[in-house]
């Protein structure tokens, strides 16, 4: 699988992950230090989803340039 490949299926599990995060940090939260009934905003949930995808490509040399509102 070449780079791209990989960033683009990342993306589309991100695009279905975001839309149910709040319910998994919650179930996992023995996990995370997230408490019980703590809010994650979606704003910040999709920066931090949006900005390790653009570490990996940056780390495979790639300019992905992809940004929040990239995000269904």
């Amino acid at each position: 699988m070449k780079a791209i490949e990989m960033l683009e299926l990342t993306k589309g599990y991100a695009d279905k992950y975001r839309k149910e995060a709040q319910q998994s940090l919650e179930r996992n939260n023995h996990m995370n230090e997230i408490e019980g009934g703590e809010m994650v905003q979606q704003r910040h949930i999709d920066a931090v989803l949006v900005d390790f995808i653009n570490y990996i490509a940056y780390k495979h040399g790639i300019d992905y340039g992809l940004y929040t509102k990239d995000l269904k």
